[in-house]
């Protein structure tokens, strides 16, 4: 009976590492943008029953987050580094309440056609004046 249980609890660990791909909720994609920039474009696919995509980045209270998905249809979250959510989709743009690390995560709107496939995302973040 141990030597089953410890068989379990292995399988159970070797299926939740399986999981935790880059871009999961777990393994965030960590975004930076290029020096002397303040816009960042990423691509990704979603599919059925795959956890994907899911961003961090940075910024200080006051920014502004302007955002731009084409391709599948998407819902949007952003995290914030207290933890408050604000989606599924949010204002465009986004005054960021916060200095920190944010999460955005990209999943499909499976009440809509054009669900799954690639998208393209273009995030903007502005100095604060």
């Amino acid at each position: 009976m141990f030597k089953l249980s410890i068989f379990a609890a292995f399988l159970a660990l070797s299926a939740s590492a399986a999981v935790a791909a880059p871009g999961s909720a777990s393994d965030p994609i960590e975004l930076k943008m290029q020096v002397g920039t303040d816009i960042i474009t990423v691509h990704g696919v979603l599919r059925q029953n795959l956890d994907c995509c899911t961003y961090t980045f940075k910024a200080a209270a006051g920014q502004k987050l302007y955002y731009t998905v084409t391709g599948a249809v998407t819902r949007l979250v952003i995290t914030s580094p207290n933890g408050d959510s604000d989606g599924p989709n949010f204002e465009n743009p986004k005054t960021l309440p916060a200095t920190g690390a944010y999460t955005l995560s990209v999943s499909p709107d499976t009440m809509a056609d054009g669900a799954f496939g690639p998208f393209t995302m273009t995030l903007r973040i502005p100095p604060k004046r």
